[in-house]
């Protein structure tokens, strides 16, 4: 019992945790028939039904994250997300009528690289390929 209540204590006493001042990125690269991607004028990123589409390339909330989507100088798609990364995405991929050229979930497995599990911390960028057939 006396543990019980000194880990109580001791967990109060830690404080509340700080705001989050960081964001977490991930880089969408596309791969497969290289006609169909170079053809790609807009990729949207998706957390359930709440979607970043690149232009307007305004950064929305979503749960009190900050999500902006912008094309690369080297062809490839960065997503920055905030403090509490999803951790499921959906990427569409469309050419200049709004044809969608390809689309793909995935679970993204994200590693932290500093701060705690208690207070958070920024996690490692992640990298993903999206195939074009």
């Amino acid at each position: 019992m006396a543990f019980i209540i000194s880990a109580i204590v001791l967990d109060r006493d830690r404080g509340s945790c700080p705001s989050p001042t960081w964001n977490n990125h991930l880089s969408l690269s596309l791969a497969g028939n290289v006609a169909e991607s170079s053809a790609a004028s807009a990729v949207t990123a998706c957390v359930g039904k709440d979607c970043v589409p690149l232009s307007p390339s305004i950064a929305k909330s979503s749960n009190g994250n900050t999500k902006l989507l912008t094309h690369q100088k080297d062809g490839s798609w960065l997503l920055t997300l905030g403090a509490q990364p999803a951790s499921s995405i959906s990427f569409n991929v469309y050419d200049q009528n709004g044809k969608v050229l390809a689309a793909q979930s995935a679970k993204v497995n994200w590693t932290r690289i500093s701060g705690n599990e208690r207070c958070g911390g920024p996690m490692a960028d992640v990298g993903m390929v999206l195939d074009v057939p």
